[in-house]
């Protein structure tokens, strides 16, 4: 193991200088408008709890996640998820914002699972994104999409890493339901989703039992 050390510590060090060369060569091809939002999202990282423009911050927002070669480590999405919880923070009705980052932290803890090393900020992050999600709640309690899109967001990370959390998704489909109001469009597919949900931890008689609502009376 003494003899491999050196090899290992000078391969990671050409690794991290090509890194380092690959970030420098895809800043000096950002487009102009783009090297300016760069620039202004690296200033508003400095200031973050200052910043009130959501407008900004989206666009801030939006390039790192574009552009994760300046992220450390790359591909962490670290400085998309601070720039979203100011976001958040100061709009606390922006679903779209709430559900990105809610993927983009479960994202990091299925990374973390399979590589601790390349992520290890990665750890609990799964747990963040439904914490960030039941949050959000206080302020979005009468939104049938809010429901809907974090069970959305969530379905992928139960379906495939935490069947524990069909339990989230469903009493977040559930809810999206009832509040759906009259639209039967989006009824029908929250409840074709609770029976595929159902259907996906062996419920089977409750799937069957949302299948005939999403094709019965929606209005019921």
């Amino acid at each position: 193991m003494k003899l491999l050390f050196p090899i290992t510590t000078a391969i990671c060090m050409v690794f991290s200088s090509c890194i380092s060369s690959f970030a420098t060569e895809k800043e000096e091809r950002l487009s102009d408008a783009d090297q300016i939002i760069y620039e202004l999202g690296e200033q508003v990282l400095q200031d973050l709890n200052g910043q009130q423009d959501t407008d900004l911050l989206r666009e801030c927002m939006g390039f790192y996640i574009d552009n994760q070669q300046f992220d450390s480590p790359q591909g962490s999405y670290n400085k998309a998820i601070r720039l979203g919880y100011q976001i958040v923070s100061v709009d606390h009705k922006d679903i779209d914002t709430y559900t990105t980052m809610a993927w983009l932290l479960w994202s990091k803890w299925v990374s973390w699972t399979k590589n601790p090393n390349r992520m290890p900020d990665g750890e609990g992050k799964a747990d963040q994104a439904i914490e960030l999600l039941n949050w959000g709640k206080q302020w979005n309690q009468k939104s049938g999409r809010f429901y809907k899109e974090s069970a959305d967001t969530i379905w992928p990370l139960a379906k495939y890493y935490r069947s524990d959390l069909y339990e989230f998704v469903i009493e977040n489909y559930r809810k999206a339901d009832l509040l759906a109001g009259s639209d039967d469009l989006i009824k029908i597919r929250i409840r074709l989703n609770l029976g595929h949900a159902y259907r996906q931890i062996n419920e089977n008689k409750i799937a069957i039992s949302w299948y005939k609502k999403s094709s019965g009376n929606c209005s019921e």
